[in-house]
Parts: C-alpha cells; sequence; structure tokens
C-alpha cells in the first residue's frame, strides 16, 4: 500500500471526525463557551472551521504550494490569532461543504504525489510552528494531523459540558 493511501485515508477521516463530533449540535451548541473560567475555550464551531483552516493552509497551501481555496472571511473568522466565537455570519453546513472541496483537493493533488515526496523538506516558512520546523512532509503531516485530530477532542469535552454526550453515550 502506498504512503499517500493512508494519508488520503487521514484526510478523509478528519472531515468524518469533524461531523461525527458535531452530529446532533444546534447553533447555540456550536457557538457556546464556557465564560465561567478565566479564559474560555473556543467555541465547538469555531473549531471546526480552525481545522478546515489549518488543513487548507498547511496542507494545501504550504505543503502543496497551491494557491488559497478558500473565501477571505475563512481567515477573518478561523485563524490562529481570532478570538474563538463562532458566529452565524457562516453555518455549519456551510463549513463542512467547503470542508468537502478542501478535502477533495487535497486529495487529488496527494495521489498525483510519489511517496518519495514525502521524505523531501518544505521550505522554511513562518507558518510552521518551531518544532514542525527541519522536519520532511511526512513528519509536518503526522504534527498536522496530531493538532486537528486533537481539537475533535476538545468538541467532545464542549458536548460534554452541553449535556449532548460524547461518543455516542
Amino acid at each position: 500500500m502506498r504512503a499517500m493511501s493512508v494519508i488520503r485515508s487521514f484526510c478523509f477521516a478528519l472531515e468524518n471526525q469533524m461531523k461525527f463530533v458535531t452530529k446532533d449540535m444546534t447553533h447555540e451548541d456550536l457557538s457556546w463557551r464556557d465564560k465561567n473560567v478565566d479564559i474560555p475555550a473556543p467555541a465547538a464551531g469555531w473549531i471546526v472551521g480552525h481545522v478546515l483552516y489549518s488543513h487548507e493552509q498547511m496542507v494545501y497551501q504550504f505543503l502543496l504550494g497551491k494557491e488559497q481555496i478558500l473565501p477571505e472571511e475563512y481567515f477573518t473568522l478561523f485563524g490562529f490569532a481570532t478570538e474563538g466565537e463562532f458566529t452565524s455570519q457562516i453555518t455549519i453546513d456551510d463549513v463542512f461543504k467547503t470542508f468537502q472541496l478542501v478535502t477533495g483537493k487535497i486529495v487529488n493533488e496527494l495521489m498525483a504525489k510519489d511517496d518519495t515526496w514525502l521524505d523531501e523538506f518544505p521550505d522554511d516558512s513562518p507558518l510552521l510552528p518551531p518544532h514542525w520546523k527541519n522536519r520532511n512532509h511526512m513528519k509536518v503531516l503526522v504534527l498536522h494531523f496530531n493538532h486537528v485530530f486533537t481539537h475533535a477532542g476538545q468538541i467532545l469535552e464542549i458536548k460534554r459540558a452541553r449535556d449532548k454526550g460524547a461518543w455516542g453515550f
């Protein structure tokens, strides 16, 4: 099996995991932030948008060298330094339609690559966190998927806080 086939599976699993963890959440649930703490966690809807933003920027733009495909508003709403709010400007259905488009484009580009591409090193970029620098494409992808799947766990904790259950319980 090609390594790219495994990475393709991770791309589809990421999109599906985001859909799964937000299942049965209302817009109110997706927008909720615990205001009883000093630094509230981001809203679940923001997390999904942020995961999409990160996936498009890190994989599609940075690693694959492609032009931005997300609308500019995604960067101002879901970027790394944004507030963590999920507003009614974009619905979760809009985010998932865009997620499907981005996943398709990423998978098409990755599947055109040979597995040896994974051993190559990307150019240095300010997009890379310091601990991701000097890593080959495969290691950057592993770090990226670790980052975005960790966010899925945050959504499950938000669901628990909203009495929505987690993992089907």
